[in-house]
């Protein structure tokens, strides 16, 4: 057998790129090195890189299968782009590979944006983190956005894919999209986007708007409709245009049951912040009126106490005055199942500091008037109510 040179074995493994640290432990023992390219410690044994002709440190093994799987996978230019553009998005530079972020035009929402190839194609990710609403905006941005799409916020932006209650700048009508959904849309307003069109859908509308349809849509939103007042029982002549843009309630003949005028009563004003609205109304003493309420989210503002009947007066006139001033409901039916959402405005379109100044205005306005007046505008002195 031949004898073993330490010294000669040495040779070779510097030869192959080590910086040895220790003497010759044996032919299968690991022999601590640097390696002479990467920098990092190695064990590799002399019969893995001598005998069977292994490479002598794991990390640049490592790199060199790394590199030729990355070379396998390569995506030709040409196959990247017609791919990158199945995502509705198109390349503003050369495909950079798929190590790197690829500069893009998003074809929604034409925002420019920086694309990973392999998290769109591979992973079938979207493209645009805009549309994906993962993306964080300011809440001015977000509400300036929404504007442009015809929706005005009434209530703080919470998030891409959170609903945003706000109102359609076109019909007046509360609608609840995200700001996802919003962008993706022809017309972001439910209203907008089938009225007139659906009968189904017209029908909904009545009723959301508290009046049940005594007969098939006549196929107009122009055209009147007979409905019945869901509240009051009587019937009415609804015209569906008027129904969807009007605020105040679609029933003329509708009294306010329950309120006794004859007895004294509550004028108050209330805030709901998560709704984005304000409301206006009268109770009579002991009633749990203001508790339904603030059970539901509301708070209460301002609250005077008043005879019933000047308590009805301030109502009307605060409510004329916002008529007046052609303000659009602040919520919808089903924002309050307590009822009420009539007598309500937005907060984006009345601030507060008005709102006390239209509640003083009224209260104000109706004690220079005379009671014998008020009650010479009712119809009698029974509990049924005043017709307005």
């Amino acid at each position: 057998m031949a004898k073993i040179d330490p010294i000669a074995r040495a040779a070779e493994m510097s030869a192959r790129g080590l910086i040895l640290n220790a003497p010759y432990p044996g032919a299968d023992r690991p022999w601590p090195a640097i390696c002479t390219t990467c920098k990092s410690p190695t064990r590799s044994s002399y019969t893995s890189v001598i005998t069977k002709g292994q490479g002598p440190c794991f990390t640049c093994g490592q790199r060199k299968s790394s590199a030729a799987a990355a070379f396998k996978r390569a995506v030709p230019a040409d196959v990247a782009e017609a791919k990158i553009r199945e995502a509705n998005v198109e390349p503003l530079e050369d495909f950079p590979g798929t190590q790197g972020t690829w500069r893009c035009l998003c074809l929604t929402c034409f925002n420019e944006i920086d694309v990973w190839y392999s998290s769109v194609v591979y992973a079938g990710n979207g493209a645009c983190d805009h549309c994906s609403g993962s993306r964080e905006i300011p809440d001015a941005d977000a509400r300036a956005e929404l504007l442009a799409l015809g929706l005005e916020a009434l209530v703080p932006y919470r998030g891409s894919n959170v609903k945003w209650r706000s109102r359609c700048t076109a019909c007046k009508k509360i609608v609840d999209p995200t700001l996802c959904n919003a962008r993706k849309t022809k017309s972001p307003c439910r209203y907008c986007a089938q009225r007139a069109t659906d009968p189904d859908v017209a029908v909904e509308i009545m009723k959301e708007a508290g009046l049940k349809p005594l007969a098939p849509f006549p196929g107009s939103v122009k055209a009147g409709w007979k409905a019945e007042h869901i509240a009051c029982g009587k019937q009415v002549d609804a015209v569906l245009d008027k129904v969807i843009q009007r605020r105040r309630a679609s029933c003329v003949h509708c009294v306010r049951y329950g309120f006794k005028p004859g007895l004294p009563a509550f004028l108050y004003l209330m805030v709901n912040i998560a709704l984005g609205a304000a409301k206006v109304g009268i109770c009579n003493e002991g009633s749990g009126r203001i508790r339904d309420h603030e059970r539901n989210g509301w708070k209460r503002v301002l609250i005077r106490p008043l005879p019933g009947y000047h308590a009805m007066r301030a109502e009307q006139h605060v409510l004329d005055r916002w008529l007046l001033l052609d303000l659009p409901q602040g919520v919808s039916r089903l924002d309050m199942p307590q009822g009420g959402w009539t007598e309500t405005v937005a907060l984006c379109d009345r601030t507060l500091l008005k709102l006390r100044k239209d509640f003083n205005a009224a209260i104000d306005a109706t004690l220079e008037v005379g009671l014998d007046e008020l009650t010479a505008d009712c119809s009698g002195d029974d509990d049924s109510g005043c017709l307005f």
